[in-house]
């Protein structure tokens, strides 16, 4: 791995990093400061007046709405999280290989020197940072912010929910950057990453009615995601940690493997 790539990196991406995480902190702070605005009966009664339908599509049917765990995953940690935090990792995994080899400067890149090796794992290790970075500024400020408004995750419950989020993070990038080792331009990564996206919440969403909508139950990365249930205490399945593991660890080292191999010229 090279330091000085890593720095450079960083500081190309600077802008976009400061942004999300600004926007993160500002949301996840909001989302904390409002609960007590509307916690208890008053959100029970709202949220039960809403249909069902609606329900399903902002946060899953496997929280109690009217809890903790269901308030955060409806109105933040939900659908609205994952498209934020998606947007981040695919942006910035999917222009890992390919926006060098698109713009012309990969061979300019690799003139210096530096390995194909060195370079991968130098970019694996940025976005691994840039994803603990987002965790950080999903979770800490409910964490920081939490007991001034009345909400006590733990520290127990914190770790956990920032290691899920962590890893759900790794799977997708690892997908978009798995795809920015293969193709030249830098802007197909991120849309074939995003729309298999959109395919897993639209699997998700109709695979209470649909038998064929079930067919990607197994490794569907948006089913899997349930935050709710972590604040509230509860555990998540075992296969929900091996496959975002899995998913996000292969992938990456596919990335590496196929980077190394491939015409960047």
């Amino acid at each position: 791995m090279s330091w000085t790539l890593l720095r450079g990196t960083l500081h190309q991406r600077r802008a976009s990093i400061f942004w999300f995480c600004i926007g993160l902190v500002l949301y996840s702070w909001l989302m904390t400061w409002f609960y007590p605005k509307i916690g208890g009966g008053r959100y029970a009664e709202m949220i039960q007046s809403l249909p069902p339908e609606v329900l399903v599509i902002f946060g899953g049917t496997e929280v109690p709405f009217a809890s903790l765990g269901g308030y955060f995953q409806t109105e933040y940690l939900g659908l609205m999280w994952m498209i934020i935090v998606a947007a981040a990792v695919v942006l910035f995994a999917g222009r890992a290989f390919s926006g060098e080899v698109g713009a012309g400067t990969m061979e300019l890149l690799l003139a210096q020197p530096i390995s194909r090796l060195q370079l991968a794992l130098t970019r694996v290790a940025a976005f691994v940072g840039y994803t603990v970075v987002l965790s950080a500024a999903s979770f800490v400020p409910i964490q920081a912010f939490g007991p001034a408004y009345g909400i006590e995750l733990g520290a127990k419950t914190f770790w956990t929910l920032f290691a899920f989020g962590t890893l759900f993070m790794l799977a997708v990038g690892g997908l978009a950057m798995l795809l920015s080792a293969v193709f030249r331009d830098s802007g197909r990564p991120s849309g074939i990453a995003a729309g298999l996206l959109v395919v897993f919440w639209i699997a998700d969403l109709v695979s209470s009615v649909s038998k064929a909508a079930r067919f990607f139950d197994p490794i569907n990365l948006v089913s899997y995601w349930q935050p709710g249930k972590i604040i509230n205490g509860e555990s998540i399945s075992p296969r929900a940690w091996w496959i975002y593991g899995l998913v996000g660890a292969l992938s990456l080292a596919a990335a590496v493997v196929l980077f190394r191999r491939r015409d960047v010229a």
